[in-house]
C-alpha cells in the first residue's frame, strides 16, 4: 500500500480557523481596539497580523507551486509596518480581511500539487529554510495561539492535549539556549527536558498551562516547581 501524501494538520487548521473567525463576529470597533494579551498589541493588531500571516504563507505556497521565489515577508520591518497600518480599521473591515485571507490560504494549500509539497521555502531572505508542507502547521500554530491571545473566552485550556504537547516539543528547540529545566505534565505524565544541560528544576502542571507559560504567556499560574521560583524565560522566538 502506498503511503498517503496528505498534508498533516490541515483539518485541524480548518477547524481552528472556523473557531477564530466565529469569535471575531462578536467584536465591535471598540473591542477591536482594546488591548490583547500581547503587550503593546490591540486585538486589531492581532487580527491584522493573522491576515498578513495567511497572505505571507500564500507567497510560500506560490513559490513551491511555481518555483518563483516569493518570501513570506520581504523583511521583518515590512511585516511590522503592515500590521501597524491595518490595526486601526473598523471591526467590519478587520473581519472581512481575516475571512478573505484565511480563505486564500486554505485554497492555496488545497491547490498545491503533491509533487511540490516538499519544495524548499523560507520566511525572509537568508532565513532558515523548510518544506512547503510545513506551512499548514505554522498556520495552525498562529491561529490557535493568537486566538487565545485575543482574550475573548478561548484559552489554552481549549487546545487539544495533542496541540499543547506539540508546542512543548517545539519549545525544546526554540528555547535551547534558555534555562535548564524539566517539565512534567500532570495530565499525560510526559516529560520534556529544556536547556543545554537537560537538567535543572522540575516544573509541573497540565500540558496546556505548561505550553502557555513556555510560549511566554501569563505568569505561570497553575504550575508548581521544586525550586523557590519558576525559571525566568526570555521572549519566545
Amino acid at each position: 500500500m502506498q503511503a498517503s501524501n496528505a498534508i498533516s494538520h490541515l483539518s485541524e487548521t480548518e477547524s481552528a480557523t472556523s473557531r477564530y473567525l466565529a469569535a471575531l463576529t462578536e467584536l465591535n470597533d471598540e473591542q477591536m481596539r482594546a488591548p490583547s494579551l500581547l503587550p503593546g498589541w490591540s486585538r486589531g493588531h492581532l487580527v491584522t497580523h493573522l491576515a498578513r500571516n495567511a497572505d505571507g504563507l500564500c507567497n510560500l505556497l506560490h513559490w513551491a507551486q511555481t518555483g518563483e521565489a516569493r518570501y513570506m515577508y520581504t523583511s521583518q520591518e515590512a511585516r511590522d509596518a503592515d500590521i501597524e497600518a491595518g490595526c486601526g480599521r473598523s471591526a467590519a473591515e478587520l473581519r472581512e480581511d481575516a475571512a478573505a485571507s484565511a480563505g486564500r490560504f486554505l485554497q492555496a494549500v488545497n491547490e498545491l500539487d503533491e509533487g511540490h509539497q516538499d519544495a524548499i521555502v523560507a520566511r525572509t531572505p537568508g532565513a532558515p529554510t523548510f518544506k512547503a508542507r510545513t506551512c499548514v502547521l505554522l498556520r495552525r500554530i498562529e491561529v490557535e495561539v493568537h486566538h487565545a491571545d485575543l482574550d475573548v473566552g478561548f484559552t489554552q485550556h481549549d487546545w487539544t492535549p495533542g496541540f499543547a504537547e506539540l508546542m512543548l516539543h517545539r519549545g525544546i528547540k526554540d528555547r535551547a539556549d534558555g534555562p535548564a529545566m524539566v517539565l512534567r505534565s500532570t495530565d499525560s505524565g510526559e516529560v520534556w527536558k529544556y536547556g543545554v544541560q537537560g537538567q535543572g528544576p522540575q516544573v509541573s502542571g497540565t500540558s496546556a498551562d505548561l505550553a502557555w507559560w513556555v510560549l511566554g504567556r501569563g505568569d505561570g499560574e497553575g504550575l508548581r516547581t521544586d525550586a523557590d521560583v519558576l525559571p525566568r524565560l526570555g521572549r519566545w522566538r
